[in-house]
């Protein structure tokens, strides 16, 4: 990865480039933003930038053995650490970052802008808990202990520390804190909230925002054969997500629209048999599509509240959501679309917790199915 191959950042992008070339590194720094943006592909153009022997002013020269190693994930410089489960190859403690590297590299080919839920479903185990176990931590504290290979610096890169296991991070402060010399600590994580404050608190925060909507155009144009109302559509929906944008190019979603305004017309005339059926279907989804479904539910009530306002210009929707979001309008108050939203949210919450997930689907669709009863 290059820094010439990432739309947009051009501020960050020179930052990057400044510090490398003044050698005036952060021991350890943060880079968080959104879903779906180039936070990794930004740290990834900046290791290769770092480690490249034969720089260009403003890029990576792409062609030198660095380089090289680089593009395919495998340079002996940088060590990569990313969460965990259990696979049918690996389980217990042999599932680790080190030997599930291949699946790694395979996974950001095809998903270079993937998040957790593609990285657990890709690895078959959408179903069981990610983790940065304590033999990661082990095998970075081996690895910082050796000297550069062939560079000046080592890198421990690691995606989604939000996973780290509280051992884990424990055993990790001290080396984040004051790492040995020429060692650099690199975090990517979609959710910083999430991540241990004590290592949170030991490296400099950088954001990475999301795409702009053109951005996203831009970079679906070169991919796709599509019209151009096709494109601008897909890239209002995605709001900055470019994983999003993908998906929705693939329609991987086309179906979510009518499993909504099925589920509603159920609750609305509370047909419990019905919806007893709807729970254990939700129940037989993978816990990733249990998560898409929820946050489109959400999307389209989102809308709905936002058109409670008439703003229609801040609508994010298409025109057949935008129907159907202003007959939610029509029917709920303002104060019952926030508890549903707020009911949604939790469901959310639930699901990535492994609740039960018939048992939270048929109970918020009873709750909302109370909410059209007088």
């Amino acid at each position: 990865m290059r820094f010439g191959a990432i739309r947009g950042y051009t501020l960050l992008k020179q930052r990057l480039i400044h510090i490398a070339k003044t050698q005036k590194l952060p021991h350890a720094q943060l880079f968080w933003g959104p879903e779906g943006n180039a936070s990794l592909s930004l740290v990834l153009a900046f290791i290769a930038y770092l480690n490249c022997q034969h720089r260009l002013e403003e890029d990576a020269c792409g062609q030198c053995s660095s380089c090289l190693k680089m593009q395919k994930l495998a340079h002996p410089d940088v060590k990569f650490v990313f969460p965990t489960s259990a696979t049918k190859q690996f389980t217990g403690k042999d599932a680790v970052s080190t030997n599930l590297m291949q699946n790694w590299r395979a996974f950001l080919h095809e998903y270079p802008y993937g998040q957790d839920s593609d990285w657990s479903y890709y690895l078959g185990s959408e179903n069981k808990q990610l983790s940065i176990s304590k033999e990661d931590a082990k095998d970075i504290m081996q690895a910082i202990s050796l000297k550069a290979f062939e560079s000046t610096y080592k890198v421990i890169l690691i995606w989604l520390p939000e996973y780290l296991h509280v051992a884990a991070a424990n055993s990790l402060l001290k080396a984040i804190e004051e790492p040995p010399p020429h060692t650099l600590f690199l975090l990517v994580s979609i959710h910083p909230s999430n991540v241990l404050s004590t290592i949170r608190s030991r490296t400099q925060q950088v954001h990475i925002p999301a795409f702009s909507d053109k951005e996203l155009a831009n970079m679906l144009v070169q991919r796709y054969p599509l019209k151009q109302d096709q494109i601008a559509q897909i890239a209002l929906l995605a709001n900055g997500n470019f994983n999003k944008a993908l998906k929705l190019v693939h329609n991987t979603k086309g179906d979510y629209l009518e499993h909504f305004k099925h589920w509603m017309r159920l609750c609305y005339t509370y047909n419990l048999t019905q919806l007893v059926a709807q729970a254990v279907s939700f129940q037989e989804m993978s816990r990733a599509g249990q998560r898409d479904f929820l946050g489109y539910s959400l999307h389209v009530l989102r809308e709905a509240l936002v058109l409670h306002f008439a703003q229609e210009k801040l609508t994010r929707a298409s025109t057949v959501e935008q129907e159907f979001a202003k007959k939610l309008r029509q029917t709920l108050t303002h104060q019952q679309l926030k508890t549903w939203i707020f009911w949604l949210n939790q469901a959310y919450y639930y699901v990535e917790r492994h609740i039960n997930p018939k048992i939270l689907y048929l109970d918020l669709s009873l709750k909302i199915a109370r909410t059209f009863r007088p």
